[in-house]
């Protein structure tokens, strides 16, 4: 069976490219308006791209939704890039996700709304 996780604060890259997939249909079909004004980000979300990817040059962020037609469960995606390009599996693993490689997706992120913190934030 693969190991479809990696480092806390990943998610499975099938996953990620579903999310992605969701959030340009989502653009191409929906008429609802977005409303996602900020996304929180754990700290151990950079902290483990660091770690686990000393080569990285940059990283690049994804627009996703969880549900299709919910606006409301938009995601942002990291993923490590390495001259210029995306690092999906964990770097030296030499492994894709039908060979058990790690992933190499950070996302735990809380979009705004709904999921505001207290109190006034950039913008408001």
């Amino acid at each position: 069976m693969s190991n479809l996780t990696g480092p806390e604060g990943t998610i499975p890259v099938p996953d990620a490219e579903q999310w992605a997939k969701n959030w340009r249909t989502f653009l191409e079909t929906s008429k609802q308006p977005f409303q996602t004004r900020s996304f929180l980000l754990p700290i151990y979300d950079f902290q483990n791209i660091i770690k686990f990817n000393p080569t990285a040059d940059g990283v690049r962020a994804y627009i996703g939704l969880e549900d299709p037609a919910d606006p409301t469960s938009a995601k942002l995606m990291l993923v490590p890039t390495v001259d210029g390009k995306d690092v999906p599996f964990i770097e030296g693993n030499g492994k894709d996700v039908a060979e058990g490689g790690q992933s190499n997706v950070y996302d735990l992120s809380g979009a705004c709304p709904p999921n505001c913190g207290p109190g006034p934030s950039l913008g408001d």
